[in-house]
């Protein structure tokens, strides 16, 4: 697919020296006990943390300074705008028709999840987990007294991307009394795959049966790349109802994950009220008014931007691609993008070490991927790639890539070259 000439996305826009986790910070143990530290290196590309590198759109940027010029910040709550905002924006984008009583607003998804674990399971129960899957899982899961039931993800082949629920093993977790939640990642991160409905309506019928709350993380589902149609769970489990609790936010749709403004759906009464109860234990108290303007100015004027966007990371998931399968003398297989701006690299036949990727790819590339094994072991070997990007930041990455790895097949070809071969004995 060829660039717009001349298209505002194509500008790369400087963001060292505005504390930028992506540009300025490298993080370690991610998952775990992560920490960040200074990256140090000015030269490196970072291609990890899941934002964009894109100007946010002008309707939040114009709704920002609206508020700020107002010169008093106090304590606020989110308005009826700011709900209504995205209850109309879920109907018209998605067909997800949400009650506005449901909707509870909050700073942050991976916080959440958290609360929701300690919230509403006892030591020790399990929580089912589909790896490789987005890392703050494991930490909510760990760090809140609840134990990780894996269900991994499996690869069928043919056309598209080949990642698959394995549900019969999801079946049989759910089936056990110890296991009491699960988390979805839709689309899901980092494979970049948009779950179906058929297959969410399976799992919604394994949750019922088995009486498992579910969380549902729908915050990337604006993403959508090549016209691909995303699947609401509510929607999807409207038949079954099993015990839900959805996350939406604006952060990753419009670049707005600095501001902390994201939504909980929670359409159980019940649920809805011990959830509220915990979180005001937590002492956390109303919204950010410059959080809430943003948001709701997104939502309420962003779809063009958005559209644009699309647009735009479709051509950059096909320069991805095609630079890459032109090339698989490199090794490295892109796994299709349905959903998400992240790439899913396969480093297996590289001949890199998985326990080496990572350093090979910051020593020798230049470049800062997301480590596959983060995600959990299924990863081991493969890197995640931020391509929400500049494309001239996208083709300087490629090309430090093909060049590093280049480098290091004519090295063991000298290498190998430079071997004798013993001489007979006699």
């Amino acid at each position: 697919m060829s660039r717009d000439p001349g298209s505002p996305l194509d500008r790369i826009l400087p963001r060292r020296g505005t504390g930028s986790v992506k540009w300025e910070y490298r993080e370690q143990a991610a998952g775990h006990a992560s920490r960040l530290e200074p990256a140090g290196d000015s030269e490196v590309i970072p291609m990890w943390v899941a934002d964009m590198d894109f100007a946010c759109p002008e309707a939040v940027v114009e709704a920002i300074r609206r508020r700020a010029a107002h010169p008093i910040f106090g304590y606020s709550a989110a308005s009826a705008g700011f709900v209504r905002a995205f209850t109309d924006w879920a109907a018209a984008r998605h067909g997800f028709q949400v009650d506005p009583a449901w909707v509870v607003p909050t700073e942050g998804i991976v916080p959440d999840l958290g609360l929701i674990v300690r919230t509403f399971l006892r030591e020790g129960e399990g929580v089912i987990l589909h790896p490789p899957v987005y890392y703050p899982f494991y930490g909510a899961v760990r760090h809140n007294g609840a134990r990780i039931a894996r269900c991994p993800l499996y690869t069928d082949r043919g056309p598209g991307n080949p990642y698959r629920l394995d549900l019969e093993r999801f079946e049989q977790l759910a089936l056990r009394p110890e296991n009491r939640m699960t988390f979805l990642s839709s689309p899901h991160n980092p494979v970049g795959r948009v779950w179906t409905a058929a297959e969410l309506e399976e799992v919604a019928r394994i949750a019922e049966r088995g009486d498992l709350l579910v969380v549902s993380d729908e915050i990337h589902a604006d993403l959508l790349l090549e016209g691909g149609v995303f699947t609401p769970w509510l929607r999807a489990a409207a038949r079954s109802a099993p015990r839900s609790f959805v996350c939406w936010a604006p952060s990753k749709t419009f670049n707005l994950a600095g501001l902390k403004a994201s939504v909980l759906v929670i359409p159980d009464p019940e649920l809805r009220a011990r959830y509220r109860r915990a979180r005001d234990r937590t002492g956390a108290y109303g919204v950010n008014p410059l959080s809430a303007a943003a948001a709701e100015a997104a939502w309420t004027g962003g779809a063009v931007w958005l559209d644009r966007v699309l647009r735009y990371l479709t051509g950059n998931a096909h320069r991805l691609h095609a630079f890459l399968e032109e090339r698989p003398e490199l090794g490295v297989r892109p796994t299709p993008i349905e959903g998400t701006y992240l790439a899913w690299l396969d480093f297996r036949h590289s001949g890199i070490q998985p326990a080496a990727l990572e350093a090979f790819l910051l020593d020798e590339a230049r470049l800062r991927l997301e480590d596959g094994a983060v995600f959990g072991p299924e990863g081991a070997g493969f890197a995640r790639m931020n391509i929400a990007c500049p494309r001239p930041l996208l083709d300087e990455a490629l090309h430090r890539l093909e060049g590093a790895l280049t480098r290091k097949t004519r090295s063991k070809t000298r290498t190998s070259a430079g071997r004798t071969k013993p001489a007979a004995q006699p």
